[in-house]
């Protein structure tokens, strides 16, 4: 119908009253034509009346338009203004969430029209709600993998996130790398030795492409997954230019949704990239902090690595053993043989001092022919019985150059943490100190530093320097 103003009510007013009007006009000729005679019809006087009763009927209609549609549209206004400003403040502030549904929404009072747009507009303000509500957590899974480069940070926040936005129960990372495929984080996943094992990681993991395990209740799941019977298994591997880094597992008590599946996608375009600089930057730490001859690791990362754990000894009351050695006439193995025979003789009594020191204790090569053990909870009587292992396994190896047979010795002073001690460097003094006083004893020999004096462990043969047998 045809618009006169900008405002409904005053075109209903408009029409209400311009219909009372025209009725009032044409009233008196429909009494004519129910009997009445025109003398009476069609006086002046009932044309008055029958214009002012249309007027009237006209305006009282208006009249209730007001009072029984305007405050419902009032009332659908207001919530819709409502609305407005709770989406403005999770705007501000970020917090999106599919409950907050059936706070911002209108009250539907009636099944008419009216009702039909307040339940419209609430469908709507819930899509919009969920819709912001993954946006959100999309954001904050990209935000945060994005963030970490440490392999365990980024892994352990990732599935973290992943569980608290997918409703999952629980979940883990593996991560394929140098062929190795190793747990990353794991969240209430079973034991980490049957994850690597199970035939399903392997097969996302070949296929790159994501296993869906529908677990049956009566099922019992083959030692593969979980502890527990799940609903459902979902396999995600990760991958970065073609090339699978890992893959992601969670486990849930009910079917996936789609915005979960939404969500898992988003996350495995992300956490591919993620998981490539993270890996990348682990090798390039692992670059920096070690020794390209001997592979163990360089003084900065030992020194660091010492400090650290002079730190955790002096706050938690805990021991800390250190030993200090060196290899025996090593200058004369290098005058005599050359170069490259000394750097063979590097890496052999590298890896022989491996085979000799504790699982947690940390090998350095701290310059030229000397090397460290940082020994963190070693007691002085097994710091002794290591040095001693590491002692006799150098003076008893068999070192070949082609048809020769060399004798190598190394000579090792040890020492242990006490509370005067105030710095790392006390350490590293007292063990060299201890050194020294092997050297001067003869070579081939353990000595301990207590309290500013040293004293013999261990020896072997007198000093034979290094000769051909």
């Amino acid at each position: 119908m045809p618009r006169f103003t900008k405002q409904v009510f005053m075109d209903l007013a408009i029409w209400m009253i311009g219909c009372g009007l025209i009725g009032g006009l044409l009233f008196p000729f429909f009494l004519m034509l129910i009997g009445i005679p025109s003398e009476l019809s069609l006086r002046w006087v009932t044309f008055v009346c029958t214009i002012l009763a249309g007027i009237g009927m006209g305006v009282f209609n208006n009249y209730l338009a007001h009072k029984v549609v305007r405050p419902e549209l009032r009332s659908l206004v207001q919530g819709m203004r409502e609305v407005e400003d709770a989406f403005r403040e999770a705007t501000f502030t970020g917090e999106w969430n599919t409950e907050h549904s059936t706070e911002c929404s209108v009250a539907v009072n009636s099944e008419d029209e009216i009702g039909e747009t307040a339940q419209a507009f609430n469908e709507l303000v819930t899509e919009l709600i969920r819709v912001q509500s993954l946006e959100a957590a999309s954001n904050e899974l990209t935000e945060a993998i994005s963030s970490k480069l440490d392999l365990e940070d980024l892994s352990d926040q990732a599935i973290s996130l992943v569980m608290k936005h997918t409703g999952a129960a629980a979940g883990a990372i593996l991560v394929a790398n140098d062929d190795h495929l190793s747990v990353a984080a794991n969240h209430g996943l079973g034991q980490s030795d049957r994850l690597v094992q199970s035939d399903h990681v392997r097969r996302a993991l070949k296929t790159n492409e994501i296993q869906f395990i529908r677990v049956n209740p009566d099922m019992v799941i083959e030692g593969v997954i979980a502890d527990y019977k799940p609903s459902q298994i979902l396999i995600f591997p990760i991958s970065f230019e073609d090339n699978t880094l890992g893959v992601l597992i969670l486990a849930s008590d009910q079917l996936f949704g789609k915005d979960a599946m939404w969500l898992l996608r988003i996350f495995q375009q992300g956490m591919g990239l993620a998981l490539n600089n993270a890996l990348t930057h682990d090798r390039l730490q692992q670059v920096a902090s070690r020794d390209p001859l001997t592979s163990l690791y360089n003084r900065r990362f030992g020194m660091d690595r010492l400090g650290i754990e002079f730190q955790q000894a002096a706050s938690r009351h805990t021991p800390l053993g250190v030993i200090m050695f060196d290899i025996d006439h090593f200058k004369r193995v290098n005058d005599t043989y050359g170069h490259l025979t000394g750097d063979q003789v590097l890496v052999e009594v590298s890896s022989l001092a491996r085979k000799a020191i504790r699982e947690s204790d940390v090998l350095i090569r701290y310059g030229g022919e000397e090397f460290v053990i940082v020994m963190p909870g070693a007691k002085p009587n097994v710091i002794k019985e290591v040095a001693e292992r590491l002692r006799a396994n150098v003076a008893g190896y068999d070192f070949q150059d082609g048809e020769q047979h060399l004798k190598i010795t190394v000579s090792l002073g040890v020492t242990s943490y006490s509370p005067d001690l105030s710095e790392p460097d006390s350490l590293l003094r007292e063990a060299d100190e201890a050194l020294y006083a092997a050297k001067e004893g003869g070579r081939d020999r353990v000595y301990v530093s207590a309290g500013g004096q040293c004293e013999l462990v261990s020896a072997g043969a007198e000093d034979l320097e290094t000769t051909l047998v």
